[in-house]
């Protein structure tokens, strides 16, 4: 409650008692007509007050000066409700640095304020209620133990009560050296006050109940992925294998629409209405409820007053644990003919229960490869795991396969998808073929012709060669040295621009080839509608597929005796029987059919 408020709230109080003769004090009114007494203290030095934010002694001053707002400290008060209400302010004018000592006595008495002597009411030793004052301006007791220091102020209480109620403060300096020494009263700052301590009427307390429940909304969202094992598959021939793993997962719902409603009863037992503040706060500070009729400054009328409330929350799932509290705050008053002191009201309900209503808690599964693959619910392992695998049939080359799994929700018909995809290859045959520029540079030639060859006997590869048409112009009985200085001459006449001399220097480097690192070259079968990525079966009479060895007889058989025509000059067949062997001299490109 804002501090003004409380100023107007205290103004209409005291405005309201003193029309009727009474007094505020804390929850206490009380009636006097004594006249309140006057200060003897020279110049008015000093001047007693109260002090009401104090811990303790904390009441309002029965009659103030005017010289503050109501329901603050005065700068004189000559009148209060009890003895603990009374305290040395050093105003109007401030006391000079220096040690002091209070004294409280009955007034006439004054001039002996030292221990022991008649008419002293203070209770306690002169050292307990000594104090100093700083160059500051500060009060410090001096006595750790000694009267309570707040807010610049110190406490005149304990002290016995006065026979007509009306005392007598004196503030003397502390004889030095002799602290305990006598002094006299003239040579001290003296206030009269007055303390009363009757009573009136105290209205009941206003009572508050409240109740509360919540509800939200949790809208499941589902991801879904889907993995390939492999990723790229590869054989030489048949068909390869894929697994495929479709994962469905959830979270753990998105909460939306979290509310609490409820309703706040007051109760006021008191015949005339209560002006109080009504706050709502959740145990989760970031909320605010909203309270129909609530706020400040609100009139409750006798009897039960129901307001209801709503509380928004955010959007999360709400803990289990959640609370609501509702306070009721009211500043001191007069209620009919009865002050009610200030005070406050609460009620917190217990662990709020919360109803969920779920949306999207199952989907349906659907695979472009294998159709329908169930559902899965809220409730299911999570993630659930389909598992299938797939087949696919080896074509040269490579080739992509991609598919794709999705989901549906049930209610809101979201959908998501995944896909993955499959690289299957045919691996190309090894060969162990070597290229032309192998076999004319000095390691081919070594191969032919090794170091020592015999000059006058016939090399081992010669028959080899001559068994094929084309090579017929490679002299019979040639030594290793002489089919190595052929096999170069060949090769050097192999132009790009001359397919007929391309097809033979190719076809020499496949017999070669066989010959001298791969004997199984010649039962390898080969798919020769696939060739490095061309059809080459019209060169080989129409076959979709034949082995090296065949390959090799066919296109023998269309050359003439030397190779110098070939294919009746048809330059298309020739250029397919070359792709052939040279994709086998370079290993890459040819296909098990």
């Amino acid at each position: 409650m804002s501090a003004h408020r409380s100023h107007r709230r205290a103004r209409r109080v005291l405005a309201q008692l003193g029309s009727g003769g009474l007094l505020l004090a804390g929850v206490a009114v009380v009636a006097t007509s004594a006249t309140s007494p006057v200060a003897n203290a020279a110049n008015e030095a000093i001047s007693t007050t109260t002090n009401v934010t104090a811990p303790t002694g904390n009441g309002f001053c029965v009659h103030p000066d005017g010289s503050a707002t109501p329901g603050e400290d005065p700068t004189n008060c000559n009148t209060y409700a009890s003895r603990q209400d009374v305290w040395l302010s050093n105003l109007p004018q401030a006391l000079g640095e220096g040690e002091y000592f209070l004294a409280v006595n009955v007034p006439g008495t004054q001039s002996t304020p030292n221990d022991g002597a008649a008419g002293l009411l203070s209770t306690d030793s002169r050292a307990r209620r000594a104090f100093r004052v700083t160059a500051s301006g500060d009060v410090e007791a001096i006595d750790p133990a000694g009267h309570l220091v707040h807010d610049n102020k110190i406490q005149l209480a304990e002290f016995d009560a006065s026979p007509n109620g009306v005392y007598a403060l004196s503030v003397c300096a502390l004889p030095s050296p002799d602290p305990a020494a006598p002094v006299n009263g003239n040579d001290c700052k003296h206030d009269n006050f007055k303390v009363t301590g009757t009573t009136t009427p105290v209205a009941d307390p206003l009572t508050v109940v409240k109740t509360g429940s919540g509800a939200f909304t949790r809208t499941y969202g589902w991801d879904i992925t889907k993995v390939a094992t492999p990723t790229q598959l590869s054989g030489v021939s048949g068909s390869v294998t894929a697994d495929y793993e479709v994962t469905v997962s959830h979270d753990g719902g998105t909460v939306s629409d979290v509310a609490v409603t409820g309703t706040i009863t007051v109760d006021n037992p008191n015949d005339a209405a209560v002006v109080a503040d009504l706050t709502d706060t959740f145990s989760d500070g970031s909320v605010v409820c909203h309270v129909t009729g609530g706020g400040e400054d609100i009139s409750f009328d006798a009897g039960a007053t129901v307001l209801p409330y709503t509380c928004d929350l955010p959007d999360a799932a709400p803990a289990a644990d959640l609370t609501n509290t509702v306070d009721v705050t009211w500043d001191v008053q007069v209620v009919g003919d009865a002050v009610l002191d200030a005070g406050s009201a609460s009620d917190t309900t217990d662990a709020i229960a919360f109803t969920e209503t779920t949306v999207d808690d199952c989907v349906s599964i659907d695979d472009t490869m294998k159709g329908d693959l169930g559902d899965v619910c809220v409730g299911d392992p999570n993630p659930k795991v389909f598992p299938y695998s797939g087949d696919f049939d080896l074509e040269p080359g490579c080739r992509d396969y991609p598919n794709t799994a999705t989901f549906t929700t049930d209610d809101s018909g979201t959908t998501g998808s995944a896909s993955a995809t499959v690289r299957v290859c045919q691996t190309p045959l090894e060969t162990g073929g070597h290229t032309i520029g192998f076999w004319q540079n000095k390691n081919g030639q070594g191969l032919i012709n090794p170091k020592g060859s015999p000059t006058n006997v016939e090399c081992g590869v010669t028959d080899v060669l001559r068994a094929y048409a084309p090579f017929k112009d490679l002299a019979d009985g040639s030594s290793c040295a002489k089919v190595a200085a052929w096999v170069t001459d060949v090769i050097k006449k192999a132009k790009g621009s001359n397919m007929v001399t391309m097809l033979k220097a190719q076809m020499l480097a496949t017999v070669l080839s066989g010959h001298y690192f791969n004997p199984a070259l010649a039962g390898l079968e080969v798919d020769l509608t696939h060739v490095g990525g061309k059809d080459v079966s019209a060169s080989f009479g129409g076959a979709s597929s034949m082995t090296v060895g065949e390959a090799l007889a066919y296109a023998a058989s269309q050359s003439n005796a030397g190779g110098t025509s070939w294919y009746g000059g048809n330059k298309s067949l020739q250029t397919g029987a070359k792709d052939l062997f040279d994709a086998i001299n370079n290993g890459s490109g040819i296909y098990a059919p």
